[in-house]
This record gives structure tokens, sequence and C-alpha cells, in this order.
């Protein structure tokens, strides 16, 4: 309770306030009595401190100390009964007391400090009690509006009745959820910019108290906006009313109000996301399996591929997003999974993504598989995503990285599967999905939209270690390659071309500018130093090889 409604008790009939007036309105939570000189070391906020002035009677300056330690801890005020062994307090004191708007209460000598300490109490017990019940009962009454069915929209409704407020609901965004009937249009429109603002900077672990612009006051008599954040396991968005209570009671009847409300639509929240992550879990379950091809029963796809609307669409693909960087590259993934402020980060991608994908008008299915985002894409006949590079597709979803970076600051990337005629076929478009995806990153890209391309013999050659590619390479051509300068050249660009010509003398002559002769002396050549018949197809195949593993030493 406020320190001036407590004065204002029976017990203090005759108490005068000599200083520091400006801080009656001081909250206090308790109170207590100074029989010792120490007691400044023992004091906390919000506590009323009773004394007779007796461990200061023969040094005045230490009531100045003690004044300005109990007003740096938050201390309520001092009430000090004079005419006793202090006959008034110090001018001093008084002066600092005022500076520091910190409450000094002189105390008549007709009632003990014991039975003023006592009564205090008693009185601000009994008030808390009653506070605790109200709030009791309002919890009872929220929560079982929701036991029989009714919508947060009923218990915002229901709250705007009890604390006879206007009360909306905000996203975490400040954006409108949901506002009472008594918070009309034209007051809703006229709410200043500012305490949009000051919602968006609130703490999710505390509520708010503001004052309302003064010409906003005057026209709607609502002085006061009550702001308190809803939290599960993550900030879901804010509770806020419009007060114009002046009685510091009432004030406290509506916040605790507000309290339960929040509480009881926290829960409420918390069951509805337990039951979206319920049926999440059971369709990322299945589609891990179904891309991974567990589901060998045909009849079982078709049974639960139809929940998803996913039958008799003649082409399908699949798409995998990933973030380029991990949440938090600190901390083992084990640690990430039960983090709360990653599941929520991650929630938050999962829902950016599914709407970004939503504005692209295609079927789809959302669900996770380790770190990826995966979405297979059911498409009609009209529909074409692999129209080559430029497809509009392509351009869509190169759209899309671009707009959750620069809006969202979340860096995607996209990996892309070949379309499928078959349901059963889609494990195949979504290997090469996370194929793609991998091809990109090796090539060390961000933020990129990367379409899965066959691998050609190239790019199987450079799964093979370099180590064992100059190797293979070197025992090829053996002694040919220990000749020097232009000779080296020729010979290496005339079996070359050889082996590019279907093994045609004339046409290699023709292409190489030489006459047919020198091609032949040279292949000759070319089988003494390496010790291999040309013309034989294993042989061919081998050289052919080791050509292709040129550029690979070259890019080096």
């Amino acid at each position: 309770m406020l320190l001036k409604e407590l004065v204002s008790l029976p017990i203090y009939a005759n108490a005068k306030v000599v200083a520091g007036m400006d801080g009656m309105t001081n909250s206090v939570q308790s109170v207590n009595i100074m029989d010792a000189p120490d007691i400044i070391h023992y004091l906390k906020p919000q506590e009323l401190l009773l004394t007779t002035g007796y461990a200061m009677k023969d040094h005045p300056e230490a009531l100045l100390s003690l004044v300005t330690h109990m007003a740096k801890v938050g201390c309520a005020g001092l009430a000090i009964k004079t005419k006793r062994f202090l006959q008034e307090v110090p001018a001093d004191v008084l002066q600092c007391a005022e500076k520091l708007q910190f409450p000094i209460i002189e105390l008549s000598l007709e009632q003990s400090l014991g039975d003023i300490a006592n009564y205090s109490l008693s009185h601000i017990l009994e008030k808390r009690t009653d506070e605790l019940n109200y709030a009791l009962t309002t919890h009872k009454q929220f929560s079982q509006m929701i036991m029989q069915g009714k919508s947060t929209e009923d218990v915002i409704e229901a709250l705007s009745t009890l604390i006879a407020s206007p009360v909306m609901l905000m996203n975490q965004h400040a954006g409108l959820l949901f506002r009472s009937s008594s918070m009309t249009e034209s007051l809703y429109g006229a709410l200043p910019p500012e305490l949009y603002a000051k919602a968006a900077a609130v703490s999710p672990h505390g509520s708010f108290t503001m004052e309302l612009p003064q010409a906003f006051a005057a026209s709607t008599s609502y002085f006061t906006a009550e702001l308190h954040p809803i939290v599960t396991f993550q900030l879901e968005g804010y509770l806020l009313a419009l007060t114009s209570d002046s009685d510091q009671q009432l004030s406290n009847l509506t916040k605790h109000a507000m309290e339960q409300a929040v509480n009881v639509i926290g829960l409420e929240l918390m069951k509805r996301q337990a039951v979206k992550e319920r049926s999440r879990r059971y369709k990322n379950e299945f589609f891990s399996d179904f891309v991974d091809g567990l589901i060998t029963s045909e009849q079982e796809l078709l049974h639960r591929s139809k929940n998803y609307d996913l039958l008799n669409h003649p082409v399908y693909v699949s798409v995998v997003a990933k973030r380029d960087t991990s949440f938090d590259l600190l901390r083992p993934s084990s640690a990430l999974e039960t983090d709360g402020r990653f599941i929520s980060e991650r929630d938050r991608h999962y829902n950016l993504l599914k709407s970004e994908f939503s504005k692209l008008d295609l079927r789809f299915v959302l669900f996770t598989k380790n770190d990826y985002f995966c979405f297979l894409i059911a498409l009609h006949a009209s529909q074409d995503v692999a129209e080559g590079k430029e497809s509009k597709f392509l351009e869509q979803l190169k759209q899309m990285v671009s707009s959750l970076s620069a809006v969202h600051h979340i860096p995607i990337s996209i990996g892309i599967g070949n379309p499928v005629s078959k349901l059963s076929d889609v494990p195949l478009s979504y290997k090469e999905a996370i194929e793609a995806l991998q091809t990109g990153y090796d090539a060390r890209k961000k933020q990129f939209v990367q379409p899965y391309h066959a691998k050609n013999f190239s790019n199987l050659l450079r799964m093979i270690p370099k180590e064992e590619l100059k190797e293979y390479y070197e025992e090829t051509f053996k002694d040919l390659l220990s000749i020097e300068g232009k000779e080296r050249s020729d010979l290496l660009k005339t079996l070359s071309t050889f082996y590019d010509t279907h093994c045609q003398l004339a046409e290699t002559a023709k292409q190489l500018f030489v006459h047919r002769n020198t091609v032949t002396y040279r292949l000759d050549k070319c089988e003494r130093l390496t010790g291999r018949d040309l013309r034989d197809p294993v042989e061919s195949l081998r050289f052919r090889t080791a050509f292709s593993m040129e550029s690979l030493f070259a890019a080096e």
C-alpha cells in the first residue's frame, strides 16, 4: 500500500509529515522498529522505519547518515517520535530529506512504537490477503472460461468488464490481435504511437506502466496504460489496458486481474502450441521416413499422403532450405536442441518460410528433418518448375531468399531436386535437393538457390583424392611426361585429338594441320614411350580418363 494510505489510519491520527511530502506515494510492504544504531545495515526496500531516536540522541549527525542511506536503499520513509529523546528533527536532516523526496513523519507520544508497528503490519497483511483472494478468484474465473471452451477473445472481454477498462491483445511485434468492445475504433485509432514503441521495447520478464500524453488523457479520461507481456517458451505478445484509476488499491486490483488473465492466456497458448507441435512432429516423422525410403508399403504411403492432399498430381519436386550459419557455433547440437531460445528461433524460421512459400501459389507440404526445412511441392500439369536456369520458379525462390535476408535477417540457402512423376519417386528428388544444396556450400556460396545437376565425369573424378589422381595420370603416360618442351606438347596434343576424333587418322591430321604420316609417327612414339596399345579399348579408356584429369590439376 502507499505510505499516504498507511498514515491515514487512525493510529497515525496525530502524526505529521515534516519533510519529503512528494515521497508519500512510496509503496510500503513492511514496518520495522529501530532499537540499535546498526539498523542501517538491515534495512530493506519499501520498508517504513519507526524510531524514538534514542540511538542518535548524542549523535545527531547519525540521523543525517541514516536518512541518506534509507533513500538510497529505497525505503518507504522514516517515522520518528520526537519530544522524547530528540526535541525536533535537525534542520539539515529535513533539508536533505526534502531534496531526496524522502518522507520524514513526526509521531505523537500517545501510541507506542510496538502498537503502531503491529497495527500497520496487520493492515498491510489484511490488504495483501484481500488482493491475493481477488487474484485467486479472478484466475479461477478465467480458467473456468477456458475449460468451458471459451476463446481467448472471451477472456479479454471478461477482463475488460471486470476492470472497467478497454483492453487489447497484441502480438510480439505490437500488432493488434483482438480488442474488447470498450476499445472502440476511434479510441484504438487515437492511441499514441509511443505506446507501440514502448510495447516493442518492454522486457518479457515484467509488466510496465506508462503515463499517457496529456492530450490523449484529456480527451479520453484514460491517464495510464498497463502493459503485461505474455510469455510461453517465447514472447507471444502483450496484454494492454487503458486505466483511469487514481486510487492505488483499484490500480493494484487491475494489475492482479491482468496478471491472472496473462497467466490463463499463456497456458492456453501453450496448449495450442503443444497440439501444433504434436501434429508437426507426426508430420515430420512420416515425411522423414518417406524421403529416407523407410515406407515400403504403397498402400500406407497413399493413405497417409491423402491427409496432405498429395495424391493425383502429375509432377512432384523437392526443395530443401537451410540457414547458412549455425544458431550458436560455440555450443553442441544436443544443447541447442533443448535450448528454449533455439526452439523459439527455429519456430520463427519455420513460420516465416511457410509464409513466404505460401505467396508462390503452389501446393506444398513443409516439414523439418535435422537442420533442413523441406518442401514437397505437388504441381498441376500447367505448372513447371524446371524451364531452365531462368525459370519463373527459380526467380521466385531467389526473391524469397533475398527478402528473408533483407527483412528478417535470416541467411537461407536452397537446393532443388529434379521433378518426378510418381509420388514413390519423391525420395530421389529429395536426395537430389540435398545434394544440390551441398554442392552450393562446397563452392563456398551463401544465400543461393541451387538446382540439381547430374554429375558428369569430371564431378566424379573430383571425389577421388588428388594424390591418387596424380598417381594414375603419371602411370598412364609413363616416360612421355619426361620429355621436355614442344615435343611433349605435340605428342600429348596429337594423342588427345586422336581420341577426340574416335581414332581417325585423317581427321586427326586435319584438326592438327599436319600430314597424316606425322600423326602416325607421333602415335607410334607414344606407344613406345607408354608401353600401351593405343587402339585397345581398355587402354583407350585409360588414356581418355587421364586426359580428363588434366583440368583438375590445372585448377590447383
